[in-house]
């Protein structure tokens, strides 16, 4: 690593530093080693309070330093700094780019093809099913699948996107020690195996409140668009949004109903941006540039707890009722059957909540 790299890593050991602070100074010592030049500096005292200069100073060992980085090493941690040639360049084109991502995993995923998937934290089936048809979809295009490890749209994103045999890139709020939450641990783990996990904040950060917004930053920056499966009104992945758009990243939102409050984020976002609105995995994929599938002709594998429901309607439509009368199958559980036939293309929904097979 260069002298600036090593700076940089430094840097990132004191949490306490804002992103300015951390730019100034890497601009104030470059080509300098920042733990010598740090004591003698007049300059310094420009950037950073008394109490802070004299924290940092008392951590400008080499000994100390040198220890830091081979313990992140040691437990598989690489340190891609933007002067790295491995550093995803989509990502170095946002407003303010991370100075280190601290990865554990495949780093050659950094500059796949990716799609960022966020959402509530408090998913509902409508938000697990959607969030899973899409992923699985993406998947099947071999698109890297990023999202923040949060409970939810998060998690189900990420277990759908290694369930499908796809690559999936997890990013963190604090460092790779302290796995949040906590009960994420052994998916992170299974995560790190064949796919990434990373952060800009040095592996020993804990993942502060302040962390989480600024880091949606990171998954708009390594995404080509952000997709929201499910949100609420104040969810934090609408400031995951909120970065897409102004790093002219693609945003697509799928529309939930109107008097459900775990959709009124995503709704919103379909007011404000009518291009916005995804009704299917293929019409988002088709917005990005990817072939269009004709479902028709698609060799679709079928659950064999959903044939009885194909083969009721494949010769005319059926109402709900009538396909729950005939079933003896409880309402919730004949919703969520029909609406998963429904995004696999398998069937049609019609006015009056009438459904009719797709091949007809």
């Amino acid at each position: 690593m260069t002298v600036d790299d090593n700076n940089i890593i430094w840097l990132d050991l004191f949490s306490f530093l804002s992103y300015s602070k951390k730019a100034k100074l890497i601009n104030l010592f470059r080509g300098k080693n920042i733990r010598e030049e740090i004591v003698k500096s007049q300059e310094v005292k420009e950037i950073l309070s008394d109490h802070d200069l004299n924290q940092m100073c008392l951590l400008t060992s080499d000994v100390y330093f040198s220890r830091q980085v081979e313990k992140f090493k040691s437990d598989g941690i690489e340190m891609i700094t933007i002067n790295d040639p491995r550093y995803p360049y989509l990502l170095k084109q946002i407003y303010d780019p991370p100075f280190c991502l601290y990865c554990k995993g495949n780093v050659d995923l950094l500059n796949t093809y990716c799609v960022g998937v966020v959402g509530s934290r408090k998913i509902t089936e409508y938000g697990t099913i959607v969030t899973k048809e899409y992923v699985k979809a993406m998947c099947e295009n071999n698109i890297t699948i990023v999202s923040g490890l949060a409970a939810g749209v998060d998690s189900v994103a990420h277990k759908t996107a290694l369930e499908s045999g796809g690559n999936t890139i997890a990013v963190l709020a604090g460092g790779l020690y302290h796995i949040y939450p906590s009960f994420n641990s052994n998916l992170a783990k299974t995560i790190t195996e064949n796919n990434l996990i990373l952060s800009e904040n040095s592996p020993d950060s804990r993942p502060l409140a302040y962390f989480f917004p600024i880091r949606n930053r990171i998954i708009a920056g390594l995404s080509k668009a952000v997709l929201l499966t499910e949100a609420g009104k104040k969810s934090g992945a609408l400031h995951t949004k909120n970065y897409a758009i102004d790093n002219n990243r693609e945003v697509f939102a799928v529309p939930g109903r109107i008097n459900s409050p775990m959709s009124e984020g995503t709704n919103a976002i379909i007011k404000e941006l009518q291009g916005a609105i995804t009704l299917s995995p293929a019409d988002m994929l088709e917005s990005l540039g990817f072939k269009k599938i004709d479902k028709k002709e698609q060799n679709v594998q079928v659950d064999l707890t959903d044939q009885p429901i194909l083969d009721f309607i494949k010769s005319e439509k059926k109402t709900f009722q009538q396909i729950a009368d005939h079933l003896n199958m409880p309402a919730n559980e004949l919703n969520i059957k029909l609406m998963e036939l429904e995004m696999e293309g398998l069937i049609e929904k019609l006015p009056n909540n009438s459904y009719i097979s797709a091949n007809l």
